[in-house]
């Protein structure tokens, strides 16, 4: 009998940590994703949870679609993965099917869930935004296994503003152009596009021109529309570019400028790197595997404290091609095999090293990419003091004359003469107390022993508890009273998360 229970016991169990729910937040369950956003109205929140087998589509609302790890929390449009352009987009974002004039300004968010085996005859087989005007937010999520048949295998935005932080877009494939992302002006919007890619990896993606990202300027109807793509903390390593050597190319980054109005000799794009790591993207023809740049206009480029090289010991593969570029800055850059390198390129005082390999750069390639902290993998840099002296530890020692991000990809705090690229060696979770938002928020006891509370005037969406130096110890959703029991006596860092505030706050624990 006891054997009966415990083996019932452990079925209920079972059944309960795998029970898949969707609901508004503070108010009703539904039976799919989709009824819940039909259901919604403008700033809800949707809370997912298990793994649903849906397309879905939101037009015309701003709201938030939440998981709490995208790891379990996910939506699929098939149970499998498929390149045929036959079956469906994962998520539909537009701000209008009628395009009206003048288009509704919407603030959408997507966090925590993964993204998983969209199959599209279109662009963007994960997930495609249309004219979202005031702000796409995608913030840790796992984008892959993702088909488009046209552009933009995990991502297509046309003429929208996003944000994509903390997100891993890995193994999608794009028929034609951009293989993770398509970002491309849409004229219908009457706005400039801004793409910020922070704390990101971008890894294994598939494209005809633009592996990773294809950025298209197009502005065939004439409009003045500008495209801005800022790439910082971020990785993007083994890319592949599939045009025969004659095409376009670009493993890692394709941007296509088109001239525009005010000026017909420089182009429409702006590309800015920094903190960025640019690894091992390939194409048929080796002079076009990194980053390259199309000839109808000059894309506007700039990189700052970035490593950008080729496998291993590689520097006939060219990591980057200024051809068609005007460039405007590059400051402490260790950089691989080029093309048509500006003059600006050789400025002493810029702190730059050309035709370098990844080996001499420092980066860890023979690990490979690890999970050393934070919600994306990275590759880390090796020890300067027993590997040599020009490698990216403690590299950047020249002003930029920009402002530079305090953390590295992980969110751990840089240290000193900063690192090249997106990992800071040395770094460790900041012990202080940092608040951003406008509402007041309280811990207690601190020091504890067995429970903490947080006293906020918003709901608390998670909770994260990290070791000092860095290791993810505990985490919960949805609660403002926990147990810490569980926890080592001593220093941890907590980093508390609402709607619209963020803590990073010391806990002690006795």
């Amino acid at each position: 009998m006891i054997q009966k229970i415990t083996l019932l016991l452990f079925a209920v169990f079972a059944l309960s940590i795998s029970a898949q729910t969707v609901s508004i937040q503070g108010g009703s369950s539904y039976m799919t994703i989709q009824e819940a956003i039909d259901a919604s109205s403008d700033n809800d929140v949707i809370l997912i949870s298990g793994t649903w087998t849906e397309a879905i589509t939101v037009s015309n609302k701003s709201i938030t679609l939440r998981g709490t790890d995208p790891n379990t929390d996910i939506i699929r449009a098939a149970a499998s993965p498929a390149s045929d352009g036959s079956g469906n987009r994962v998520v539909s974002l537009s701000a209008s099917s009628t395009d009206p004039d003048p288009l509704p300004v919407l603030n959408i968010t997507i966090e925590n869930l993964g993204i998983k085996n969209g199959n599209d005859a279109g662009n963007g087989g994960g997930i495609f935004a249309d004219k979202i005007t005031g702000s796409l937010t995608l913030s840790n999520l796992i984008i892959e296994d993702n088909y488009a048949s046209g552009n933009g295998g995990g991502i297509g935005l046309a003429g929208s503003i996003a944000t994509i932080t903390d997100c891993t877009i890995q193994n999608n494939l794009a028929s034609t152009d951009g293989g993770a992302i398509l970002a491309a002006p849409n004229n219908a919007t009457g706005i400039n596009s801004v793409i910020d890619i922070k704390q990101s990896l971008i890894d294994s993606n598939t494209g005809r021109n633009g592996g990773a990202i294809y950025i298209n300027g197009n502005n065939n109807f004439g409009n003045d529309y500008l495209i801005d793509v800022n790439i910082e903390n971020s990785t993007v390593s083994n890319n592949s570019a599939t045009s025969a050597s004659g095409g376009n190319g670009g493993g890692a980054i394709f941007s296509a400028a088109r001239p525009w109005t005010s000026n017909t000799a420089v182009g429409n794009i702006t590309l800015k790197l920094v903190h960025a790591t640019i690894y091992n993207n390939s194409h048929e023809a080796l002079n076009k595997s990194g980053l390259q740049f199309g000839s109808a206009a000059l894309t506007n480029f700039s990189a700052y404290n970035s490593i950008i090289v080729s496998f291993g010991d590689d520097v006939a593969t060219k990591a980057l091609n200024f051809a068609n570029t005007n460039t405007t800055d590059v400051v402490n850059c260790i950089l691989g095999g080029l093309n048509a390198v500006p003059t600006l390129v050789d400025d002493v005082n810029k702190n730059n090293l050309k035709g370098r390999t990844a080996n001499e750069s420092g980066l860890d390639t023979a690990s490979g990419l690890q999970s050393l902290g934070g919600n994306t993998q990275v590759y880390a840099i090796l020890d300067k003091s027993g590997f040599g002296a020009l490698t990216a530890d403690d590299y950047c020692t020249a002003v930029t004359g920009i402002s530079l991000p305090a953390v590295d990809q992980r969110g751990y705090t840089r240290e000193g003469v900063v690192d090249a690229g997106a990992f800071e060696l040395g770094a460790t979770l900041s012990t202080a107390d940092i608040t951003l938002g406008d509402n007041e928020m309280r811990v207690y006891p601190n020091p504890a022993r067995e429970w903490v509370n947080i006293s906020s005037q918003n709901k608390i969406n998670s909770v994260k508890i990290y070791s000092i130096l860095g290791s993810l110890e505990k985490e919960v959703y949805n609660s403002n009273k926990f147990s810490i029991s569980d926890l080592s006596s001593g220093m941890h860092v907590m980093v508390i998360k609402t709607d619209n505030q963020s803590l990073v706050k010391r806990l002690m624990v006795e």
